[in-house]
């Protein structure tokens, strides 16, 4: 068996934010800043609607997104949990745990009221065939969602 070896997506920010407060909007505000119009596990053409997303506040907890029509579809499960410093969680949106890639969003002290925010998306290899094309998508993705979306909720410098 092939194993394929990438190299992490990596996304850098700076906000104008203490790591306390980015913390905060990264995992308590998520629906604020995700789009979830175009990013979510929905099935438009079935009425679905995604309302919201959930990050459960402990190592172990869900991230989740809830439905209008009720239903849950999970994102992934809570790793680490180190309160205005640093967040990883397995990212499985569907897939099986040992297929899911892994982030880490770490929160830095970068000057008076501001932090350097830096995303890591590793773990290509747990995708056997599909870790080139998926890596692609989700390179650009975290440009979207992240940097633009993140960034521009969290006030970007």
């Amino acid at each position: 068996m092939n194993v394929v070896e990438l190299a992490p997506i990596v996304k850098s920010l700076e906000v104008k934010r203490n790591p306390a407060e980015a913390f905060r909007l990264f995992t308590e505000e998520m629906t604020a800043w995700w789009p979830i119009a175009t990013h979510s596990m929905a099935k438009d053409a079935a009425g679905e609607k995604t309302e919201c997303v959930i990050f459960e506040p402990r190592v172990g907890g869900r991230i989740f997104e809830r439905l209008n029509t009720g239903a849950e579809r999970n994102w992934g499960e809570v790793l680490v949990y180190e309160k205005g410093k640093r967040i990883a969680f397995l990212f499985q949106l569907g897939r099986p745990r040992e297929k899911s890639g892994a982030v880490e969003v770490r929160f830095e002290p970068s000057g008076e009221g501001a932090c350097r925010v830096t995303l890591t998306h590793a773990g290509w290899e747990r995708m056997g065939a599909d870790a080139v094309p998926m890596r692609g998508r989700f390179d650009k993705g975290w440009d979207e969602v992240f940097v633009a979306g993140f960034g521009r909720f969290s006030g970007r410098t």
